[in-house]
């Protein structure tokens, strides 16, 4: 009797079987991750709380402190997420407070109701410009992203020192403070003696406008397709190269309104501000359970490792531990949840 090919038909699916079922275990091992890092998060946020001197006054330096790194954090997870990453975030921000600044500076005269919104423009188009060059040599040229971002950190910084005359500190005009520094010292709330700062507000919209744009918009699921795999992506149609240099725009773009923000902290600028902000902000990103490989992740998940990291910072602050203790604690946190990350997922593979 000869077999047809229906009699050996139910062998397929055991091939398949491996692949879904390591598709499976790699889901709920980033699930899991995803929950411990949130449970981290609440314990760590309890046991800080329970020795603060007023919780809605720590909770507001939380949420505000929180706030410029975590609007950079959310153009870094679509970075990371499209495969890409980006090490010049700090240097971008530092050039576009200068050219705050100066903006406001060169319009002092004008007054306030014409020098502070050209002042804005300028900045948001200047971080536009800077992550465009970062887009462009990445996806258009194909250098790899930690060359490009490493270099044009240092080249924006050299672009700042050459604004600035050599570093010179930028004051903005003692007019525009009261205005400017609105910026980050305004409230816009206050809820039970917690008071939402206007960087809170400021988060809070960049955050849920990148949710809409990441989950709800082509773009967005053409990011993740890519960071997935770019080559089937641009086999499917996708133009790769623009999705890929849209994720860098977007990351200067935050940064400028990052800068803004930063800036008016102190109403200064100067070329070497934000010096090591990238590193807090990538460690928000990859601790939150978005991979360095791309494809995966999201802004909650980054939001949560942004929290757990400034009550980290905020908790050492709190128990006089020095400085330098809390880069080795962040660095330690970094390595462990990317070690984890790495050997649960080779095994599951």
């Amino acid at each position: 009797m000869i077999l047809n090919s229906t009699t050996e038909s139910p062998a397929a699916p055991s091939v398949q079987a491996p692949a879904t079922r390591s598709a499976s275990a790699l889901t709920t091992f980033e699930t899991l991750q995803r929950l411990s890092i949130a449970i981290l998060t609440l314990v760590l946020l309890i046991v800080a709380l329970s020795h603060a001197r007023s919780v809605p006054l720590w909770m507001s330096n939380l949420l505000t402190y929180a706030a410029g790194v975590g609007i950079v954090a959310c153009g870094m997870t679509m970075v990371m997420i499209g495969g890409g990453f980006d090490l010049s975030v700090g240097s971008t921000a530092a050039v576009c407070g200068v050219v705050c600044v100066m903006t406001l500076q060169l319009l002092a005269a004008q007054g306030i109701g014409v020098a502070l919104p050209l002042a804005i423009l300028a900045t948001l188009l200047v971080g536009i410009l800077l992550g465009a060059i970062n887009g462009a040599l990445i996806a258009y040229v194909g250098v790899n992203p930690f060359v490009v971002t490493m270099s044009t950190a240092l080249i924006f910084r050299g672009i700042g020192l050459v604004l600035t005359s050599g570093g010179q500190s930028q004051q903005v005009p003692n007019d525009f403070k009261p205005a400017f520094g609105s910026l980050y010292w305004g409230v816009a709330a206050e809820i039970g003696g917690l008071k939402i700062s206007m960087p809170v507000i400021i988060f809070a919209g960049v955050f849920l406008l990148s949710i809409y744009v990441l989950r709800f918009t082509r773009f967005g699921h053409y990011v993740y397709a890519v960071g997935g795999n770019e080559k089937a992506s641009w086999l499917a149609g996708i133009n790769t190269r623009f999705v890929t240099a849209g994720t860098y725009v977007i990351s200067g773009l935050v940064c400028a309104v990052a800068a803004l923000v930063w800036t008016a902290l102190s109403t200064t600028a100067q070329a070497s501000d934000h010096y090591g902000k990238e590193m807090i902000v990538i460690a928000s990103v990859v601790v939150g359970g978005t991979p360095l490989s791309g494809g995966r992740g999201g802004l909650l998940s980054t939001l949560c490792g942004l929290l757990l990291l400034c009550t980290i910072e905020q908790l050492l602050t709190q128990f006089g531990i020095d400085p330098q203790y809390r880069q080795i604690v962040t660095g330690l946190i970094i390595v462990t949840v990317v070690a984890i990350d790495s050997y649960f997922k080779r095994r599951l593979n």
